[in-house]
């Protein structure tokens, strides 16, 4: 898959946010453990964008990479940001717009 426009790349990093929000369920196992829910959001108005994260346990990259299309002023929940006493994250490795029948052609889904 290719980008909108070679102008755009990196642009959409600008929309793309990580935020950390208590679960919604207090018996969840993320709240017992005292962290929050790691979600990332495309704030872009209009766009989808296709993004690729790498989750960091302890400071630690993980195998494996989250790719994934998410629509605009869509979020997606990664994980818990507390996991057995130590910190977890997501790193934003790319994104870029795409377009809808890009994404599902893919994906499969756009979330």
């Amino acid at each position: 898959m290719t980008p909108l426009s070679a102008d755009e790349d990196n642009v959409a990093d600008n929309f793309i946010v990580f935020k950390t929000l208590p679960d919604k369920d207090a018996n969840s196992d993320c709240s017992q453990r005292g962290g929050l829910r790691v979600f990332v959001v495309n704030t872009h108005p209009d766009k989808i964008i296709d993004l690729s994260v790498d989750r960091y346990f302890s400071g630690v990259r993980q195998a494996g990479r989250s790719m994934f299309a998410l629509r605009q002023g869509h979020s997606q929940a990664l994980g818990c940001n507390i996991v057995m006493d130590s910190h977890q994250e997501w790193r934003l490795v790319s994104s870029y717009f795409i377009e809808a029948e890009a994404a599902i052609n893919r994906y499969g889904v756009i979330y």
